[in-house]
């Protein structure tokens, strides 16, 4: 089902509610008004036609038949009985013996004083009346034919309102509903406008700082991440290319040249160490370039376990030191780290030694003497790992771009490096829901500091 149409039959399901509501309210009002009222002109009936005969010569049968002629009854098909103390009847209007007066009615009536009852299409008031000389119970029955045909004619008043009312509504909805919409049917017809091709176009903002308006721009937030995703992914393709076509092209121009002419032993050793040396850098880069992809898989995130992280940095310590022999590596812990569980990271023990490798080798790389300083500190709910080196620094102005991928420093260039590690680096950590910042002085060293919740 449509919106607009959902939304004009809620909207008259709600109104023909709250309609049929007070059409009932007013009718049952109405109703009981009429019945109080009704009864309220039976006791006045029976009240006056009581003093009147209270007013003749005595209570005698004869004399009792002259209330008739005093005045015509007011109350449409009315009856008037009157009852002594001993439930004898000493005066009826009622010929036809229209209403049955039990001894229980009589009763109740001296009981309560006064009553009210229904009997059949009758309506009846029951009051004491009592002086010096006589307890008199009196009974005055009549039908109110005006009063229900009034009703009548109030509910059929109220539901032709309620069905016509129904019809108006549901039209007025449907257009009111349509009005409402018509802004996201416009968002809808740009939005099938976009494509790959004019991805750098936006929806159009009304500024009425609406629910709509935070849709748009949430929108074209969106846009804008996927277009800047888009464009890192065309940069990080080319540059990853360029980054791989370099060894290839080496490999194939060495190769070309042994081909040239028979050559010593010794030649072609070279030559195959040199092809050998070029396809390690391409397996290193490959590697790198699948840790990256890794790190932004979710499935990644589905192993983490408890890692006992100064374990993997010594394990890093360990393998760096078998390579490189005359790097120097500190690990200091805080004092407050003394406990197996203040060292434990929710991780992937591979992606996090990545981590620290990649940075212990580029402190090593960068570093005038070979030494790198790893400081781990506790704080709060989280560990902090620092690791310094004293070398030659990243210059202020492009400390921002150090996390790009295939980015290197203007003061790096002639030192060997691809410029995946740092944004691999960044990756994992976001990965890990961790930060790392980076604090740097040219020619005085940097330092990247990764923290990482237990």
């Amino acid at each position: 089902m449509q919106i607009r149409s959902r939304l004009t039959y809620q909207f008259v399901a709600i109104v023909a509610f709250i309609q049929l509501f007070s059409s009932l309210a007013i009718y049952f009002t109405s109703a009981d008004y009429r019945k109080t009222s009704f009864y309220e002109q039976l006791k006045a009936s029976a009240l006056n036609k009581t003093v009147l005969l209270m007013e003749l010569e005595g209570l005698e049968p004869e004399r009792l038949e002259e209330l008739r002629e005093l005045g015509v009854a007011s109350l449409t098909d009315e009856h008037f009985y009157v009852y002594n103390f001993k439930n004898e009847l000493l005066y009826s209007s009622d010929t036809d013996s229209s209403i049955s007066i039990t001894k229980a009615m009589l009763d109740e009536v001296r009981l309560a004083k006064e009553i009210r009852f229904e009997q059949g299409d009758y309506e009846l008031a029951g009051l004491m009346f009592a002086d010096r000389y006589n307890r008199l119970v009196v009974v005055s029955a009549a039908t109110d034919l005006v009063g229900f045909e009034q009703l009548r004619n109030l509910r059929r008043v109220l539901i032709a309102v309620f069905v016509f009312s129904l019809l108006f509504l549901m039209v007025l909805a449907w257009i009111y509903a349509g009005q409402a919409l018509r802004p996201i049917r416009s968002i809808i017809g740009q939005v099938d406008q976009i494509s790959f091709i004019n991805l750098n176009e936006r929806l159009d903002d009304s500024g009425s700082k609406d629910e709509l308006s935070s849709l748009t721009a949430t929108f074209n937030s969106m846009l804008d991440r996927i277009e800047g995703s888009l464009a890192m992914q065309r940069n990080f393709v080319a540059n990853a290319s360029h980054e791989l076509r370099t060894p290839l092209t080496a490999i194939q121009g060495q190769l070309e040249v042994v081909l040239l002419k028979a050559r010593s032993e010794q030649e072609y050793r070279e030559k195959i160490q040199s092809v050998l040396d070029d396809i390690r850098n391409l397996t290193s880069i490959a590697n790198r370039l699948l840790m990256l992809a890794q790190a932004d898989s979710e499935y990644a995130a589905r192993l983490f376990k408890p890692i006992p992280l100064v374990d993997v940095l010594w394990q890093c310590q360990a393998d760096i030191q078998k390579r490189q022999p005359k790097a120097i590596i500190h690990i200091t812990l805080d004092d407050e780290l003394t406990q197996a569980e203040d060292l434990q990271v929710p991780g992937n023990e591979q992606l996090l030694g990545t981590v620290f490798t990649n940075l212990m080798e580029n402190a090593i790389k960068f570093s005038h003497h070979r030494e790198v300083f790893v400081d781990v500190k506790g704080k709060g709910n989280s560990i902090h790992v620092a690791v310094r080196d004293e070398g030659i620094g990243i210059p202020e102005a492009e400390l921002e771009q150090v996390f790009q991928p295939f980015f290197r420093s203007s003061n790096a260039q002639q030192i060997h490096g691809h410029g995946i590690g740092l944004s691999l680096v960044e990756r994992i950590i976001r990965l890990h829901n961790g930060k790392i910042k980076v604090q740097s002085k040219e020619g005085r060293g940097t330092t990247f500091t990764v923290q990482l919740q237990k």
